[in-house]
């Protein structure tokens, strides 16, 4: 009997219980697989396409389209003798804008008749030496000489021609023209009859300027950069018409940041065929950005580390991968994902720091 016992005690210790199957496995990859257990903890979403960037408003104003105004200053210090246009007039172009009693134009022109006659000197000499070496009774030094003479000579008309262009091409001993280089409005004047003018002054004396064209130029501040972009679609509503809304794309986007107002200037090029946007008018204007993402995801599968993000990726057999991703914009609960990862791929956005636990534990 006790023998009999002693042989089932000794059966039973030789038995080892059953062992419970562990709810993960992590391969030599760190990719971990989980079992039915383990995965009851884990929920998994695809990632969806990065969605359009919502609509920015932007404080604007109606500018000039710099291409087609012309600022203009005396070309020689003098006295304002007549003023043809006042602010507002329509001018073409080469229309006389107003005159300058300047001694210095006497002084120009007799350069230039002094280059001239120098000038018709130097083609008779030049000539001469041709015809005395076509007879051999000159030497070709003598001729190479008068040639470079007449070469000077030519040199400096032009130079005194371009001095005298300069101060309107004058033709009264005493006096020369402004002239409008383009067609357009007179938008500005700062010059009267008598006044004293010279070169380099701070202000232009009239500015002209052709309005078929215009600039709306918005204000973007430094974190709405990354939502504005050459081509984007653009609306602007201008405060003095109220109701109006009109279409436009982004043109411009400067490359330098105002250091007082920290804004970089946004462009929009519009047509102004009925005159009705005025430079200086206030605006405003909605920008739709384009989308700056690869895929967006939830904000609770995103793992932070220092500077770096992951998440964990559910890979073809089944198995977590964890993987370094680059995120964009935040839109409350989600985030966009710039490089890293891409759409329709399954990620982990319930579980994610169980699996970080995990993989981090110590073999």
């Amino acid at each position: 009997m006790l023998t009999g016992i002693g042989a089932v005690l000794l059966g039973c210790k030789g038995k080892e219980p059953p062992r419970e199957s562990p709810d993960h496995l992590r391969r030599p990859d760190r990719s971990i697989v989980l079992s039915d257990a383990g995965a009851a903890y884990i929920r998994v979403e695809a990632a969806r396409p990065a969605t359009e960037l919502r609509l920015r408003s932007f404080a604007a104003r109606v500018a000039f389209d710099e291409r087609h105004v012309a600022r203009l200053g005396p070309a020689a210090g003098g006295r304002v003798s007549s003023v043809n246009v006042v602010t507002g007039d329509a001018v073409k172009k080469g229309d006389v804008l107003l005159t300058v009693y300047a001694p210095d134009v006497a002084s120009a022109q007799a350069q230039v008749a002094q280059a001239r006659s120098a000038r018709s000197l130097a083609e008779h000499a030049a000539e001469r030496a041709r015809t005395l070496v076509r007879d051999g009774a000159g030497s070709d030094a003598e001729l190479q000489q008068a040639e470079a003479a007449l070469a000077q000579a030519k040199s400096e008309e032009s130079r005194a021609v371009a001095t005298l262009g300069a101060v309107g091409g004058a033709t009264n001993p005493t006096e020369y023209v402004l002239r409008s280089p383009i067609a357009g409005t007179v938008i500005e004047r700062n010059v009267a009859v008598g006044a004293q003018v010279s070169p380099g002054g701070e202000k232009a004396l009239i500015t002209v300027g052709d309005l078929s064209t215009v600039w709306v130029v918005a204000d973007v501040f430094e974190q709405d950069l990354a939502s504005v972009e050459v081509g984007a679609d653009a609306e602007i509503q201008l405060l003095a018409q109220k109701g109006r809304r009109i279409p436009g794309k982004v043109a411009h986007v400067s490359s330098v940041v105002d250091p007082l107002t920290r804004a970089v200037e946004a462009r929009i090029e519009l047509g102004n065929p009925g005159r009705e946007l005025r430079p200086g008018m206030s605006a405003r204007v909605t920008i739709r950005g384009a989308s700056l993402g690869n895929a967006e995801a939830p904000m609770s599968a995103v793992l932070a580390r220092r500077d770096q993000f992951f998440v964990f990726v559910r890979q073809r057999d089944g198995s977590f991968a964890e993987r370094e991703v680059e995120l964009g914009e935040q839109r409350g609960e989600h985030a966009i994902i710039t490089s890293g990862l891409a759409p329709g791929e399954d990620i982990v956005t319930e579980g994610a720091i169980l699996l970080d636990a995990e993989l981090r534990e110590a073999p």
